[in-house]
């Protein structure tokens, strides 16, 4: 592994058809990914809610609506940018969230994308590994 210190790195790269390998100039492009979300807990949405209880009979506790604001920039580039409006389904050791991705700025993406995720939280089915601090006294 290398950490490119220029703008350019030359890469050796295998052409199968004439079974050479050939130096490539490839671009070292700098990125920081960084995003934001808005979130609804519709926990607010029953008078059932007690502070630090969570209803288990009401099924709209597991719907979070959000919209997620996800940027690119590039050094020396322009920032690209997509809002992500979704909705998961969380339940008690994992979760779903579908989202569609939205330009926002020119050069984002050619139309709508999609995002899937599936979570799976480790410390549920797994307690006696991830069930307790890991800098423990």
């Amino acid at each position: 592994m290398a950490v490119p210190t220029g703008k350019t790195s030359n890469n050796l790269s295998y052409d199968p058809t004439t079974r050479q390998f050939n130096t490539v100039r490839t671009a070292n492009v700098t990125t920081v990914h960084w995003r934001f979300a808005l979130e609804y807990s519709t926990l607010y949405l029953t008078d059932r809610f007690a502070s630090g209880v969570l209803p288990k009979e009401d099924p709209l506790r597991q719907w979070i609506p959000l919209i997620e604001f996800a940027f690119d920039s590039p050094r020396g580039q322009r920032t690209r940018a997509t809002v992500n409006p979704g909705i998961p389904y969380v339940s008690d050791t994992w979760q779903v969230a579908a989202e569609p991705g939205l330009p926002t700025t020119h050069g984002s993406t050619r139309g709508v994308g999609a995002n899937i995720q599936v979570l799976f939280f480790l410390d549920d089915f797994l307690p006696s590994l991830f069930g307790k601090p890991i800098l423990a006294h």
